[in-house]
């Protein structure tokens, strides 16, 4: 009798959440069946574990045959108990199996981790979350997540984790400030699930959603965060009521700041504005499963120094442009059309399809109500159709592979290597003062004028 594993290993565990199932096999490698006498779950810290023999859940089994040259599964889910630590720690126990009078153990053991947990919670005052645990936010009842409440305000300390359990999201009413000063520091959205498998895995929870709602100016202020496995990145102008009229007009547009922040693998829409107003500075927008940036039925959007990067994921395909501009939508088989201003500076929009931009304008060619400048950016799209729906451009580069370093590591800064050596590096005449990563700008590498590169990120 032999084991696929002496030890199984679980990632870490928040307290009260069960964990995901792992297995280990045992096998037979002789010609003849076996008959384990006993398995037994030991029990050494309660009954935080829980095992399941070949199907049939217990703690203790008896007589268990394994066939000649065969194997059985051994399943096991773990449920950490709360303690007073906040840091994580090592819960352990063990399977024992007795075979012709031998023993022989399987090591189980699972990292625990304290947390804040929030369910269903309604936030109707000026709240801080702090550092200290992490924040794993929950469902319950009617309310999905955490709802701030219109003129309430929640602050994210700088260096708070913030975990989502599936389908739960985080609603704004009021205003939601994570803002952190630096990267050691940094705020991190994202699914609950800590194991291997789920590392990256899109839709884990909903997303951060700024509402429309009449009386209420919903805000909020993005800094060195990171928001990782949603549905929606962030998605300003969502609404509570079915009446469309309640998002027309530009009174009460959610107003969303995001600064030196990574948005990626968002199952369908790192941000999607609805009427509302964006301004995204030094930001990074990676792998997203529908338009990476949706913004429609009008609004105010400004990107500067962006880099929206879409060839999918192992989770993801990508099948929609990065980017859609759209001053419309229809309702009950009614157009409403709201005025949409975008500005696009110093940044990137690239991906594995032939056109990146899609503009969609409900009064055809007239450019009335569909204002668009894009000024010292790099493009994956038609340069007349850009052109044709533009109210303003200014040096733009078309249908160029932006060179980045090794986007399949992670690393989205433009390549500065001989051979293969990125366009986008200075490229720009004016930018900001630094980068996503708080590097300073302008750093010359081909002349001796300071130029600013192209997108999120300044090659040192």
């Amino acid at each position: 009798m032999t084991f696929s594993t002496d030890t199984l290993t679980f990632d870490t565990v928040f307290t009260t959440l069960g964990s995901t199932t792992c297995f280990f096999k045992v096998f037979n490698n002789s010609s003849k069946p076996i008959e384990i006498a006993d398995i037994r779950l030991m029990g050494l810290v309660g009954n935080q574990f829980r095992m399941n023999v070949d199907g049939i859940p217990g703690t203790v089994f008896t007589n268990v045959e394994v066939p000649a040259r065969d194997s059985i599964y051994v399943f096991v889910e773990v449920t950490v108990d709360p303690n007073s630590q906040n840091t994580p720690y090592v819960i352990i126990d063990d399977v024992q199996f007795v075979l012709n009078g031998e023993l022989k153990t399987v090591h189980l053991q699972a990292f625990g981790q304290n947390a804040y947990f929030h369910y269903g919670e309604n936030i109707t005052t000026s709240t801080t979350w702090q550092n200290d645990k992490p924040h794993v936010v929950v469902s319950k009842d009617s309310v999905p997540g955490v709802f701030v409440r219109c003129g309430a305000t929640l602050n994210i300390s700088p260096g708070t984790k913030i975990f989502f359990a599936s389908g739960a999201a985080m609603f704004i009413e009021g205003t939601l400030n994570a803002n952190a000063t630096t990267w050691s520091d940094s705020i991190v959205f994202q699914g609950v699930r800590l194991e291997q498998f789920y590392d990256d895995k899109p839709g884990q929870w909903f997303g951060l959603v700024f509402l429309r709602s009449a009386g209420c100016l919903s805000q909020g202020f993005f800094n060195h965060c990171v928001i990782n496995e949603s549905t929606n990145g962030v998605y300003a102008g969502a609404g509570l009521s079915s009446d469309i009229n309640t998002y027309l007009g530009a009174s009460n547009r959610p107003d969303v700041v995001i600064n030196n922040t990574i948005i990626k693998n968002s199952q369908l829409h790192a941000i999607q504005a609805f009427n509302a107003k964006v301004l995204a500075e030094n930001s990074l927008f990676i792998a997203a499963g529908d338009n990476m940036l949706k913004l429609w039925l009008g609004g105010d959007y400004t990107f500067n120094h962006c880099t929206a990067y879409n060839t999918g994921s192992r989770f993801l395909s990508h099948k929609k442009e990065t980017l859609l501009l759209n001053n419309a939508v229809v309702s009950a088989g009614v157009t409403y059309l709201e005025p949409i201003k975008s500005v696009f500076t110093n940044s990137i929009i690239y991906g594995n399809l032939q056109n990146e931009i899609a503009f969609a304008n409900s009064e055809g060619l007239s450019l009335t109500n569909f204002d668009h400048s894009f000024n010292y950016s790099i493009l994956k799209t038609r340069e007349d159709t850009l052109t044709l729906f533009s109210t303003s451009t200014n040096q733009l580069l078309f249908n160029q592979d932006p060179r980045l370093k090794n986007p399949d590591k992670g690393d989205y800064a433009p390549s500065d290597s001989i051979g293969y050596f990125s366009p986008a590096i200075d490229f720009a005449p004016t930018g900001l003062g630094s980068d996503i990563y708080d590097r300073p700008r302008p750093v010359s590498k081909t002349t001796n004028t300071t130029k600013f590169d192209a997108g999120a990120i300044e090659t040192p």
